[in-house]
């Protein structure tokens, strides 16, 4: 009776036993106890089990074991990393042993995650610059006589190419020069870190953004293969953003240009720059038939706090000029809605109106500081350049 009651439990163990990778022995003949067969059915499970753990472990993590011994340095045995490199190389048909290198030799950068929203289009990754402190504080920052003597230069080095950036896409060249002396001081200042230390970094160790820099960092792996470029030592910013109009990878791929028609889309080349620059624009609605980008209005008192105002504000010329008694201080041949632009200076409020166009612009960097800053430094450089 008792042998009866036993057998399913010892049926049991014979199944579980039977998954093991070491041979079990068959169940003994009835002349032996009950007790005798349980125990040695036991051991043999014990011993399977110890057999047959770290084997399969080993089977599973062989993979992570060969990407482990091809991957050294900082972002060694970052399974994120190593799950990435075996991705681009299933999906865009990298070499291994190209992403372990690149990525053996990258370096961790130790620095604050900056703010930035979600970008599509935007080649600085829509960095948000808040306008604190007072006008005149941000503008000088940028317009400032060097820089404006930097864009004179620059202007006249570039001339043919700004001219024909105008001619396909419309964009007057005095708003590309206010781009480019903005975002670099035209070549200045390209970035001082190395694009593959910025998207590792801020890809592959956790952080609130680390989607989006693994998006990045895929689009310049892709973008610098393209355009046979060496992704070791390319610079750019502190948010992976390159060349003359720092763009990001994704608008690289999507706005950059081969404007000087050598074969190569290279934005730390000035005529590339100024054809994807414009390119940018055009694919963002400039329109080429408005030529004014802003016009400085009038209004009663010294500070403006009647209306909303910033970049994103859209108001009928005609309900300005009716109900608010705001008008453009000159001529303003634009007829469609326009944004109400303060500038806080330090005894009083410029109000300004922009146009379409100024809204475009600053879909480049959603501020509006940054389209005043643009548009002025443009501004300037042409007065200076023309006299006028």
């Amino acid at each position: 009776m008792i042998i009866n009651k036993l057998t399913p439990i010892v049926l049991s163990l014979l199944l579980l036993s039977a998954c093991s990778t070491k041979k079990v022995a068959t169940p003994m003949s009835d002349s032996n106890s009950t007790t005798t067969q349980i125990h040695r059915i036991t051991n043999t499970l014990e011993s399977s089990i110890l057999v047959h753990t770290p084997k399969e472990n080993h089977n599973l993590r062989n993979e992570d074991h060969i990407l482990t011994t091809g991957l050294s340095g900082y972002f060694s045995g970052n399974y994120k990393l190593m799950n990435f490199i075996d991705r681009m190389h299933n999906e865009h048909q990298f070499d291994r042993e190209y992403l372990y290198g690149l990525f053996s030799n990258a370096q961790h950068m130790d620095q604050p995650i900056e703010a930035c929203d979600t970008p599509n289009k935007n080649p600085r990754c829509n960095t948000v610059i808040k306008p604190q402190g007072k006008w005149d504080r941000y503008r000088g920052m940028f317009i400032y006589e060097r820089n404006i003597n930097r864009g004179i230069t620059f202007w006249e080095e570039h001339e043919n190419t700004l001219n024909k950036a105008y001619q396909q896409y419309g964009v007057l060249p005095e708003f590309i020069v206010g781009i480019l002396g903005i975002e670099t001081a035209y070549g200045v200042n390209f970035g001082k870190k190395k694009v593959i230390d910025v998207l590792t970094t801020k890809a592959m160790l956790p952080n609130r953004r680390e989607n989006f820099y693994t998006n990045q960092l895929e689009k310049f792996l892709l973008m610098t293969r393209q355009s046979n470029l060496d992704a070791s030592i390319l610079m750019g910013s502190n948010a992976g953003a390159m060349g003359y109009g720092q763009f990001i990878a994704s608008s690289y791929l999507e706005f950059a240009v081969d404007f000087n028609g050598d074969g190569v889309v290279d934005l730390w080349n000035a005529d590339d720059a100024i054809g994807s620059v414009a390119n940018y624009f055009s694919r963002n609605g400039w329109n080429r038939n408005i030529r004014q980008v802003a016009v400085r209005a009038k209004y009663k008192g010294n500070r403006f706090k009647r209306l909303k105002t910033g970049y994103k504000t859209k108001y009928s010329q005609y309900k300005l000029r009716k109900k608010y008694k705001i008008t453009p201080r000159t001529h303003l041949s634009y007829r469609g809605p326009v944004s109400l632009i303060k500038l806080p200076k330090y005894s009083y409020d410029e109000l300004w109106l922009g146009t379409h166009n100024f809204r475009v612009i600053t879909t480049y960097n959603h501020s509006t500081f940054y389209g005043m800053a643009v548009f002025q430094l443009g501004q300037a450089v042409k007065a200076r350049r023309y006299g006028r």
